[in-house]
């Protein structure tokens, strides 16, 4: 994914990170042939939490390497 949308996705994932509640949890992974993760844990979705992972997001969420979910998938549910 590359170019409107990659750039969507990430509107869409800061939107619906801005309307959680700061007493939800979340995590971010990106991949590219490489797994990213925000944290190594669960965040609450504070104010100063959802800022980061945007700014985050900016620089990890970024066109090319592989497509293949399933690698980043069990490194979630088996973590």
């Amino acid at each position: 994914m590359e170019g409107a949308p990659l750039e969507g996705t990430k509107i869409a994932l800061s939107a619906a990170l801005t309307n959680l509640d700061s007493k939800d949890s979340f995590n971010i992974i990106a991949f590219n042939g490489e797994t990213y993760l925000f944290s190594s844990s669960m965040e609450l979705a504070s104010e100063d939490t959802v800022e980061r992972a945007v700014e985050w997001m900016s620089m990890n969420l970024i066109a090319g390497g592989d497509t293949n979910i399933l690698v980043p998938l069990k490194q979630v549910i088996f973590h």
